[in-house]
């Protein structure tokens, strides 16, 4: 077979194509012709890599993906809600509010990385997440909880209006995992302060007049997004940050030094959830990638990066114990320092393949005020 007819062919191939993505209805603008990406695969008709990114659709990728996000978090904490007003009134047991409460910190773990838009202007890092607590906080502001009455404790409005320490998951945790304290009818009441901070965040995004179409309305205009890539950039950005969250601060404070460890500086170290937390948020950085930025991004960089995650989600699977243990042991403190370099390694390799895919490089990030 001659070279001229493979070129026709693919030139058919690429005619087809566009007129598939041209036949696509456009759910956003009827009417309007969408972009040269697959609805349904969210990958593009022509292969990435060209010099031409397509932001919008980057942008409309990245709102299907944060949209699942937040409203698992919204359910996951009216289920905790749930539970806890079961498990206090003694119709279920505790193991069941603890696998919920577990179930609610995995659904906010991958949040944990968007410090920017509503999180940011609701404050609610420090609400749902006190961590890291480095005074004790969150023990002082459950004192006071603890002091009001039953129906006080049991009332969402009243826990709001507490300090954050008494407010979120490490609350919850403590009340939980602590000898001799009682978590009820406490946990009801912080259960449905995170229910209703679960609801004002996705609405902060995805209500009418949200984020979302704040993004959607990217242009000289805009208060914060002069053009679509800039949107791009600040979500490139927050995944940069969460992956220095892992090596800097989930992994970093209970490491220490090989001298000096610090066990109880793990992120949920009572509850024993750190490993999990961290591959919970590993996995909501890696479904940005593949679902929202995968389509602008070249083959074998989409491939490299989906191993390095891989291999970094194996690593915290070989440590075979939670962090604040192993860290206490020699020879497990050397796999925790194995995995900070592997989260440092896949940050490293998105800089190399991902960012410049994208024609972005990382802003300022919430890490840059710690």
């Amino acid at each position: 077979m001659t070279v001229k007819p493979i070129l026709s062919a693919l030139v058919l191939c690429a005619v087809a194509g566009t007129t598939s993505a041209q036949s696509i209805a456009n759910k956003e603008a009827p009417g309007v012709a969408l972009e040269t990406h697959s609805e349904e695969t969210g990958l593009p008709y022509f292969a990435p890599g060209r010099g031409v990114v397509d932001h919008e659709a980057i942008r409309r990728r990245v709102l299907e993906v944060f949209d699942r996000q937040f409203g698992s978090f919204v359910s996951e904490t009216q289920a905790l809600t749930d539970a806890a007003l079961a498990y206090c009134e003694g119709t279920s047991d505790e193991a069941a509010f603890k696998a919920q409460f577990r179930d609610t910190w995995m659904a906010w773990a991958p949040l944990d990385s968007y410090q920017f838009g509503p999180i940011e202007s609701q404050g609610a890092a420090l609400t749902v997440n006190f961590w890291p607590d480095k005074k004790n906080f969150v023990g002082r502001a459950l004192r006071d909880l603890l002091n009001k009455t039953a129906d006080e404790q049991a009332d969402p409005a009243v826990v709001a209006g507490l300090s954050v320490g008494a407010q979120g998951l490490p609350a919850i945790e403590m009340l939980t995992y602590s000898d001799g304290v009682e978590p009820c009818p406490a946990v009801i009441g912080i259960s449905g302060n995170l229910h209703r901070i679960a609801v004002d965040l996705h609405d902060g995004w995805f209500a009418e007049g949200g984020w979302a179409d704040l993004a959607r309305a990217a242009g000289p205009d805009n208060p914060v997004y002069l053009d679509a890539s800039e949107f791009t950039k600040v979500v490139y950005t927050a995944l940069d940050f969460g992956l220095t969250r892992i090596a800097d601060t989930r992994l970093g404070r209970p490491l220490g030094t090989y001298e000096r460890p610090n066990p109880k500086h793990a992120e949920a170290w009572r509850s024993g959830l750190t490993n999990d937390i961290i591959v919970a948020q590993l996995k909501g950085i890696e479904e940005v990638v593949r679902f929202g930025f995968a389509g602008d991004i070249a083959e074998n960089n989409r491939s490299w990066i989906y191993t390095v995650f891989e291999q970094t989600e194996g690593r915290v699977d070989s440590i075979g114990m939670p962090v604040s243990e192993a860290v206490a042991d020699p020879m497990s403190y050397i796999r925790v320092e194995g995995l900070q370099s592997k989260v440092q390694y896949l940050q490293g390799e998105m800089d190399q393949e991902i960012g410049p895919n994208l024609g972005v490089e990382t802003g300022f990030s919430a890490a840059d005020g710690d």
